[in-house]
Parts: structure tokens; sequence; C-alpha cells
């Protein structure tokens, strides 16, 4: 009986044959693995197989007796991400479908851990037949492209944020970024939902009714701020129109630069218009210039510090346009808050100073006070100096403000470069002047009690 093994040309594989058993001849366990010691077969014997052979004392037939096993090749390095898409997670009835979308916008803060770097594997190596090793291939290093606002931990097993902004990532380059620049290809609606983002925001559209944009950098909107809430908060607004319908706002750190509003409130350090400003409040730290042909203020209220400037102030209607120069209209929220607080600081000082002279009246005549009463007594005093100090301070921050606000008087002015209509009403340090007809290039301001008319351009 001869026991033929062969073996695969790639050694991961090997088969037995028997040929030329005679009838008295027996097929053995023994017989074959002694053949398989003596072709070199160390590995991956499949002992079913052999037990195959022998049960049926098969000839003839090649049986695989032996496979090596493959080697499993290492994992490349992976991106896994450590901030998910968030999940709506409204029930009930009040659902604000307007914050839907905000959803797919993932925003990140300075510092925020944004993925995690899995390092390659190198394999697990396979062995062939014959008791040979065979290598297995090591995982490729993962590929990133670390385009904006994004750096690789020291340990060089994370990707954090160096900015705030919206994350933004390529799978085709394999690229990753934080951007401070925000686009809205259309207009602010149900489809992009509210904005609310830690840098530039640009809309390419309008910003629907009830919607809100809120930014830390500039906001520009190319297309009507309508009935919506519009505010930046370390920079300037620029924006095509504003209609408000009396519910709309406008506000920003800066500046707002526009071409009209209308029944809106205009909150910022100035406000720049190309056409008009229609019934309309208005807060300036600076000024409200009107920059154009023929700019109009008509109706609403209008307050800054230093100037109002429109070619045309009110109109032949008569329409109540109140303006206000010469107060700071944040500084003069503050002095009422100042005001109202002195007073009450005032009334708490008088009624715990009577308190601690009740207390020292009854030391000094021996009256013997109940524990629970010296405590009462103990923290009134404690009490009196705290609101002392503090009385103090507003008092001081009070002077320094009305410093302020008489600085701003000696420049503040308000000019019509064309035409001021009666009905227009001007406060300027406490004094007002009501224009009562028709005055041409008119320049407004106070002598420190009265308010002056001058002309403009002369």
């Amino acid at each position: 009986m001869d026991i033929n093994v062969s073996i695969s040309p790639d050694k991961m594989s090997a088969s037995v044959i028997i040929r030329n058993k005679s009838p008295y001849e027996k097929i053995t366990h023994e017989r074959i693995f002694e053949a398989l010691k003596n072709a070199g077969i160390v590995h991956g014997t499949i002992y079913d197989s052999i037990g195959a052979i022998v049960d049926n004392q098969m000839v003839e037939e090649e049986i695989t007796v032996a496979k090596g096993t493959e080697p499993t090749d290492g994992l490349d390095g992976r991106i896994v991400m450590k901030i998910q898409e968030k999940k709506g997670t409204h029930t009930g009835k009040n659902i604000d479908f307007r914050e839907f979308p905000t959803t797919h916008r993932i925003i990140v803060r300075k510092g925020q851990e944004i993925a995690e770097i899995l390092s390659p594997t190198e394999g697990t190596p396979g062995r062939n037949v014959l008791g040979q090793e065979i290598p297995a291939k090591p995982g490729k290093e993962a590929k990133i492209n670390l385009v904006k606002n994004v750096s690789i931990s020291g340990d060089g097993k994370t990707i954090i944020a160096t900015a705030d902004g919206i994350l933004k990532i390529d799978l085709q380059n394999n690229s990753i970024e934080v951007s401070e620049y925000l686009e809205i290809e259309g207009d602010v609606d149900y489809s992009s939902g509210n904005i609310d983002f830690p840098g530039v925001v640009l809309v390419k559209g309008d910003v629907k009714p009830g919607f809100i944009v809120r930014a830390k950098g500039d906001i520009e909107i190319q297309g009507v701020a309508e009935a919506s809430t519009v505010i930046s908060l370390e920079g300037s607004v620029k924006v095509i129109g504003i209609k408000g319908r009396e519910k709309g706002l406008v506000k920003a750190k800066k500046n707002i630069h526009c071409k009209y509003a209308e029944s809106s409130t205009l909150e910022s350090e100035s406000v720049i218009f190309e056409s008009q400003l229609v019934n309309c409040t208005v807060r300036a730290n600076s000024s409200v210039i009107g920059n154009g042909k023929n700019t109009t203020i008509v109706g609403g209220e209008i307050i800054a510090s230093l100037v109002v400037e429109a070619d045309i102030i009110g109109s032949d209607f008569g329409v109540n346009t109140y303006l206000e120069v010469g107060t700071n209209p944040f500084i003069r929220e503050e002095l009422k808050l100042l005001h109202t607080q002195i007073e009450i600081d005032k009334n708490s000082v008088t009624k715990l100073l009577s308190i601690v002279k009740q207390y020292k009246e009854l030391k000094e005549k021996g009256v013997k006070i109940p524990p629970e009463r010296e405590e009462q007594f103990s923290k009134a005093a404690r009490t009196l100096i705290s609101v002392r100090e503090q009385l103090e301070k507003n008092v001081n921050r009070l002077n320094e403000l009305e410093g302020k606000i008489r600085s701003m008087q000696l420049d503040a002015k308000v000019i019509a470069r064309k035409i001021v209509y009666a009905g227009v009403e001007i406060v300027i340090n406490r004094s007002r002047y009501y224009v009562d007809r028709e005055l041409s290039k008119a320049v407004f301001k106070s002598d420190g009690e009265k308010i002056l008319v001058g002309g403009y351009g002369v």
C-alpha cells in the first residue's frame, strides 16, 4: 500500500491518496500520520478527513487532510467621531419646527474633542501546513486632512477644535475643519431653522417671520428681515431691509447698516441707513445717520448719544416723530436703575440705623438682651455696613455716568440736511423743542439750558 502525500504550491494545503492497497492490508490512523510526518506536515491537520479515510478504507481518491491558517491582516487606522448629530427628542404637542433643522448643524466649541484617532493594528500572522509563519500585513495609518481650526492632541489620539464654529467633514478628501463662517444659501425659514452660530453668518435670502438669526460675529442678510430677530453679539449687522410689523428686533454690538427699516426695534453702536426709518424704535450708543439721497426719518422714537442726521425728518402730514440726543440710551436705563436702587438703599440705611441705635441705647441702660435678639442686632449692623458700601458705590457710578452725559450733551445735535416738518419733537439735555412749522436745513443743539436752531451747511 502506497500513501502519497501532496503539498500545494503555496504550502497552504496537503492531500493524501492511497494506491496499491492489497486486500489484506488495512488503512490506519497511525500509517497516515506517519506519512504526513515524513512529508513535514505539522500544522492544520484535518482529523475528520483522516477518520473518513480510515473508516471507509478509501483508495484512489485524493482527500485534503491539512490546511494552513491564513494570516489576518491588521486593521487600518480610523477616525471615530466623538460628536454625533443631535437627535430630536421633541414630544408632546408643543413642537417648535423652527428648531428641527438645527440638529443637522454640528456646532463645536474651542477645545472640544471632535474625534478619536484609532491606530492601525499589526494583524495576526498565519502558518502553512509545514508550520512556517506567514506574516500579516499591518494596517495603514488613518488618513486625515486637517484643514482649519483643528489640531491633534499631544498624544496623537484626539482631534480638537481650536475655535468655535460649525463642523465640516469631507469624506471624499478625508478632510475635517471647523468653520467660523456659516452660509445659508436661501431663506432662514423652516428649511434652515433658527440660526445660533458662534462665528460669522451670511444669509443669501430673507429671514422669514418668527425666525431668529443669532451670531457671535458679523451677520449679513442679502434680503429682508421680516418680523424676525437678528442679533450679533460682538459684530455688526448688514441687511437690505427690515420689516418689523412691530415685532422685529435687530441688535448689534457694533453697527447696523440697512437700506430701510419699518416698524422695528434697532439697537447698536450706530445705525446707518440709506433710504428711510419709518415708525422705528432706535437706540444707538453713538449716532443714527442717513447716508443716501433723500434719507428720511418718519415717526417712531430715535435715541442716540451724539447725532441723529437725515435729509428729511418727519413728514408733511405732521407725523409725531421723537428724537433725543445727548443721552446714551443704555446709560439712561442704567441711570434709572441706579436712582431706584439708591433710594431703596437710603431707606434701608435709615431703618438699619434705627435698629442699631436702639441696640446701643439698650446696652447703655444695662438691659439684658436675649441671645436671639443679640444675633438680630448683630446681623443688622453687618447689613448696614454692606448697604452703605453698596450705596457709596452706586452714588459714585451715578456721578460718573452723569459726567459722561454732560460731556455728550456739548456735542449732541440733530441735523435735517433738507427739511424738518412740524410734528417733530427734539430732546437735548432735558430741554424739549417742538417743531411747529416746516424748517429748511436745520441743526438743533443745546447751549446747556435750551435748544438752539441753526442752519445746516451755512
